[in-house]
This record gives C-alpha cells, sequence and structure tokens, in this order.
C-alpha cells in the first residue's frame, strides 16, 4: 500500500516500463563493465576480510584427502547468494562455468579450485555454525567502524528491528531440533523457525546484522516445553551484547514483546526501545494512559508526514508492574505515545491509529522523530523478509536438512545478502538499480560475470588501486 511506504525511501516503488536503455553494443559493453567493476570494488573492500575469518575456522577433514580449501569451499556459498542459486543443483550447473571463475580469479587469484555444492554441504555438517555467525558480526562491526552506515545512526544508537518468521515446515520430521506444531486433529507440523535482527536505515534500507533459530534440545523428551520466540530473543540479546559492548541499539518490534522480562532485558544493557502497543495488550499501562491523556490536553503534536496527517498524544510516567517466574515483582515506568493518521488516495478517504510502548519520556521535540523515525522502521524487516522470500534469496529452501548445516547455509547467505545490499547502494552501480531493480539488476550482474563481456585486462588494473566503497547512503 503506498500509504504505508516510508516517504523517505529512496527505491522506486514500481520500475519504469522501458525498453533497454542502450541502442548499441558498445553502449551495453560499456554498462556491464562498469558494473561488474562496480560490484568488484564491493568485494574487494569486504572479501579479504571475510577470508581471513573463514581461514581461521579448524578444518576437521583429513589434511591428505583434502582438495578444496575450507575458504573456497565457504566462499562458494556465499557466490550461491550474492548470485542467488535457487538449489545446489543450479549452483553446480552454473557457478562451475570456466568464464565466470576466469573473470573472478582474476580479481581473487585465490580462489583456484571450484568445489561441488553437495561438498560444501558436507563441510557445513562438521564445522560450528556458529563460528560463521562469527564471521558475519566482524563484517558489520568493520563496516561500523569505517563509517560506511553512519546513515543508519540515530542519536540513540542504531535502530534494529526484530521480528521471527517460518523457514521451513514440513509433516516429516526432518530433525530432531525443530519445533513441533500440531496441524489439524492429529497431525504434527515440524518448523525451523528464525527469530532475526536487521539493521535498518531512515532510507528503506536494511542490513542482516544476528540471527537465532528456535530449536528443542533433542536430547529432550516430547514432553518437554518447546523453544520459544521469547527464549530465543533473550539467546539473540545477549550475544549482540557481547559482540557490540559499547554500540547503542534501539529495538524495535511488533507486538508479542511489550512485556516486563523483554523490556527488563533491554534496560539492563542500556538498549532504548520503541516496541508496538496492541490494544489488548497490558491492559493496566492502557487504562492509565487513556485515564491521564484527557489531564493533559498539552501533550499533542500535528504533524505532516508522507501525504499522511498525523496526531500525536502521549503520556509518561506510567507505573507497570511485573511478575516473574520465580513470583518476584518488578517495578518500570513506562511511556506511550500514539499516532493518529488520516490521508487521501485515489479519491478516497484512509485513516489508521498506532501505538507503541516507549523507554524514554516523550516531548514535543523528539516524538516524530521518535515514531516516524525509529519505530517506524519495522516495517523494513517485513519488507526485508519479502524479498528474501521471494526475490531471488530462497529464504525458504533449506539446502540441507542437517540442522547445523542448515544454519550454516542461512549464516552464509545472509553474508551473501548483506554483500549484494551493499553493493546495489554503490553510486557507480545506482543508475542501473532505478532501472532494473534489485533482482534485476543481480541478474545483470550474474549474466555479465558469466558471459564474455568483460576485459580482464582492465579489471586488473582496477586491481592495482585500493578498493573504495562509495555508498549513495
Amino acid at each position: 500500500m503506498r500509504t504505508m511506504r516510508n516517504p523517505g525511501a529512496i527505491r522506486a516503488a514500481t520500475l519504469p516500463n522501458r525498453t533497454s536503455p542502450w541502442r548499441t553494443e558498445a553502449e551495453e559493453q560499456a554498462a556491464r563493465q562498469g558494473g561488474a567493476e562496480a560490484q568488484l570494488q564491493v568485494l574487494r573492500a569486504l572479501l579479504p576480510g571475510i577470508f581471513a575469518r573463514f581461514a581461521r575456522i579448524e578444518d576437521p577433514r583429513r589434511p591428505g584427502s583434502v582438495r578444496h580449501k575450507g575458504t573456497v569451499v565457504l566462499t562458494f556459498a556465499v557466490l550461491m547468494a550474492i548470485y542467488q542459486m535457487g538449489s545446489r543443483r543450479q549452483a553446480n550447473r552454473e557457478l562451475s562455468a570456466p568464464t565466470f571463475w576466469g573473470n573472478l580469479r582474476s580479481v581473487f587469484p585465490g580462489l583456484d579450485t571450484v568445489p561441488h555444492a553437495d561438498t560444501v554441504a558436507r563441510f557445513l555438517e562438521t564445522i560450528p555454525a556458529d563460528d560463521l555467525i562469527e564471521t558475519l558480526l566482524a563484517t558489520i562491526r568493520r563496516l561500523m567502524r569505517s563509517r560506511k552506515l553512519s546513515a543508519w545512526l540515530t542519536r540513540e544508537g542504531y535502530v534494529v528491528a526484530i521480528d521471527g518468521t517460518q523457514k521451513w515446515a514440513s509433516f516429516a520430521p526432518f530433525a530432531p531440533e525443530a519445533l513441533r506444531r500440531r496441524s489439524g486433529a492429529d497431525a504434527i507440523k515440524y518448523q525451523a523457525y528464525v527469530l532475526e535482527a536487521v539493521l535498518v536505515g531512515p532510507h528503506g534500507v536494511s542490513l542482516p546484522l544476528l540471527f537465532e533459530f528456535c530449536e528443542n534440545n533433542p536430547a529432550a523428551g516430547p514432553e518437554t516445553k518447546q523453544d520459544s520466540e521469547q527464549k530465543a530473543f533473550k539467546r539473540l540479546a545477549q550475544r549482540l551484547k557481547q559482540a557490540f559492548p559499547r554500540v547503542g541499539f534501539v529495538p524495535v518490534m511488533d507486538g508479542l514483546y511489550p512485556n516486563g522480562p523483554v523490556m527488563t532485558l533491554c534496560r539492563r544493557y542500556h538498549w532504548d526501545f520503541m516496541i508496538v502497543l496492541p490494544d489488548a495488550c497490558l491492559p493496566t499501562v492502557w487504562e492509565e494512559a487513556t485515564g491521564l491523556h484527557t489531564l493533559s490536553p498539552e501533550n499533542q503534536r500535528r504533524h505532516r508526514w508522507g501525504g499522511r496527517e498525523q496526531l500525536f498524544w502521549w503520556v509518561n510516567g506510567i507505573d507497570y508492574t511485573w511478575e516473574d517466574t520465580d513470583n518476584r515483582y518488578h517495578h518500570m515506568k513506562l511511556h506511550v505515545v500514539v499516532c493518529e493518521e488520516t490521508w487521501q488516495e485515489d479519491g478516497q478517504a484512509g485513516q489508521s491509529r498506532w501505538a507503541w510502548v516507549s523507554s524514554v519520556p516523550l516531548t514535543k521535540q523528539n516524538v516524530v522523530r521518535r515514531c516516524n523515525e525509529m519505530a517506524r522502521r519495522r516495517w523494513d524487516i517485513e519488507e526485508g523478509l519479502l524479498v528474501e522470500k521471494h526475490c531471488g534469496y530462497h529464504y525458504e529452501h533449506l539446502y540441507s536438512r542437517n540442522w547445523n548445516a542448515m544454519r550454516g547455509w542461512h549464516t552464509l547467505f545472509a553474508l551473501g545478502q548483506l554483500l549484494n545490499t551493499l553493493t546495489l547502494h554503490v553510486v557507480d552501480l545506482w543508475p542501473i538499480q532505478q532501472q532494473f531493480g534489485l533482482q534485476g539488476t543481480i541478474g545483470f550482474l550474474r549474466q555479465t560475470m558469466m558471459g564474455c563481456w568483460l576485459d580482464r585486462t582492465r579489471l586488473n588494473e582496477r586491481c592495482t588501486r585500493p578498493p573504495q566503497l562509495r555508498l549513495i547512503l
């Protein structure tokens, strides 16, 4: 819906309905050469650090039987994500082309062999998936330290959207760690469920940050209480704090999370937060908020945002008490803000109502920024998940039914998506992205790298210069 779109988004809502932008073969050749060089600039800037992290992972294979280095095997999976291979068979068929590897080796000569995708799957079964997650976190830290993510930074810190989603479901028990859900009278559905955390920026762009699978203990019996999204959040938050101890984060979450344990954990980690507050959630807080609203009419502000008329009203300092599992009571102060919107679209009037619970008091100076520039960015993770599921990243494909290998594939594809997102927003590639869109631009780059379009001598000359990561954000 157009009225739900972030007015600050830089991507076009629809692609232009045009013919090819090039009129001659020379123009297309130059565009493909420039596009490949822009993509390789991003890979040259980040892949060496990723290679170094891969090299630290202990290789459990017998040294005498190793044909492909572990770094090459893992990089093959990242390339599958970058070029959006929908299956291992497709990767074996397309990513083994000599022209593709000739172009790639002109920039990365260390990729001296071409592994089979089944080799990648077997390798991922034997190495800890957590080591791969550390590679993803190290890449994000590097981007933060180099100030490439300054556009994502607000006064309170980096806005992190957190949401859970189903990755896979089957009536067959494909892994003992899978969650069990009753479907119908007797059938049981087994599912892989993931809690995702992404960095969300002001322009409708998000970057994968961390994830946590909801998984059961294989040694536990069926009567044992299963894992849940709330438990996974505690693990994710702890790992995020350990990985970024001095970085401020602002979690923005949906209506599942306004509860005492989650908000207490955020405050313990000194994180600001904005959490959706449904009408049926925290009834005592709602009762006090609606009652005090009539007594404080000065706590209002009108604002126009992207063609929408907004009326904000808020109540600060609401007492909230919750009881933990040990029957101990905890008290905290909460702050509630409500946004009532109206708009005109296609000759028809529309209206909506949003409410959030905030960790800090609201004022006329910060209410618009906290709601529109922080809380509303929660939409970006939902749009990002739709992109991953339906725009080429094959999010719902397991690539392996071994649980550890599945987590490894998921991590490497998140790493590939991170590289793709940065690639699609570099200055030199932005005109092509505006013409073809996200998935179309990736297809354009894939065709270029796998075809005989590139001047390798020119690629080698570009590699003698230090890589520059120039983003439009």
